[in-house]
């Protein structure tokens, strides 16, 4: 079990790692592109500007030429007006190209200034982020080893117990991450993976619940995505259904796998239709629908869906997701 504890968390920390660097970089991009579009918006502007000063000089030198031939009683008086108006050119058009390029200067330090500071936070939340999880795998690897040593013990449910929380809190900050991400979009690795392998996992991390896994298949998924999905949904039936035994069907159906997962916990009675939106409360004792709101979110991300169905007892919620076609 320490081993793949150990395994699992370095995988974790890789991938979130990976998460951080991919964020970075497409934030990076980002303001590379609000800086080109308010350069290019500086530019036209100064240069339309200028233009206008120009034609407007250009305009006044015309009819001053105009005046000149016109006849001696109106000429100064059209001279002075043509002047008058020539000066006023000169400042308003002057005073208006440095308004404009005072202004595009302040923004776009505006935008290197916070491209600076949104680095700093990334920075900080990825040194902090990879502290937090190693701090917190490491403590989950001990509760469990102590729930190994404290089996036949009376001490051993507050050993579960502290391993229940670790994995709580574990799953609660990795759902922070994916939600606090720019647009929620970090980039996919999309590899062949075998379901089992992701699967088995759970009974690990909840040894109060007892996994049965049905059938076996190969997706085309994200591996830290597929390991949130589920973990999500195995802590619904833990936390909110109060199950003990959860069975996972999986089938595959040409390009598709189904995985449904089944528990006997004590079900839902309302409106199913509003189950996964953010921060609503169906009942005083139910969740912020986070989890399930980030489970339908990735699934969908990786081409597939999560969605909850009727079933004879507990609560069932189906995910589908594309089959690799490599699987024979």
């Amino acid at each position: 079990m320490g081993n793949r504890a150990n395994a699992g968390s370095a995988t974790s920390d890789v991938t979130g790692i990976d998460a951080v660097t991919s964020v970075r970089k497409k934030s990076a991009s980002r303001f590379s592109m609000r800086l080109l579009a308010v350069a290019s918006w500086l530019v036209f502007s100064v240069a339309l500007a200028i233009w206008w000063l120009i034609f407007g000089l250009q305009q006044s030198q015309r009819l001053s030429e105009l005046a000149a031939s016109a006849a001696p009683s109106v000429e100064s008086q059209i001279v002075r007006e043509i002047g008058r108006q020539h000066r006023m050119l000169m400042s308003e058009g002057i005073t208006l190209v440095i308004l404009l390029l005072g202004g595009g200067a302040a923004l776009l330090w505006s935008i290197r200034n916070d491209q600076r500071r949104a680095r700093q936070i990334q920075e900080f939340l990825g040194t902090f982020t990879h502290d937090l999880k190693t701090s917190l795998s490491s403590l989950r690897l001990q509760a469990e080893a102590l729930d190994e040593d404290l089996k036949d013990s009376g001490q051993s449910r507050i050993a579960r117990r502290l391993v229940k929380d670790t994995v709580r809190l574990e799953l609660q900050l990795e759902n922070s991450l994916m939600l606090a991400a720019p647009d929620a979009e970090s980039p996919l690795l999309i590899e062949r993976i075998e379901l089992n392998d992701v699967l088995s996992r759970l009974a690990h991390q909840w040894p109060e619940l007892t996994v049965a896994i049905e059938g076996e298949s190969l997706v085309a998924a994200d591996r830290r995505a597929l390991d949130s999905i589920f973990k999500n949904l195995a802590q619904n039936a833990v936390v909110h259904g109060r199950a003990s035994k959860l069975t996972i069907d999986i089938q595959r159906r040409g390009p598709w796998t189904h995985v449904v997962f089944q528990d006997d916990g004590r079900g839902f009675h309302g409106d199913v239709t509003r189950l996964g939106r953010m921060f609503e409360r169906h009942t005083s004792t139910s969740g912020s629908g986070l989890g399930l709101s980030l489970a339908m979110k990735l699934a969908k991300r990786l081409g597939g869906s999560v969605q909850v169905i009727e079933c004879n007892a507990g609560f069932c919620v189906e995910v589908l997701l594309p089959s690799s076609m490599e699987e024979s």
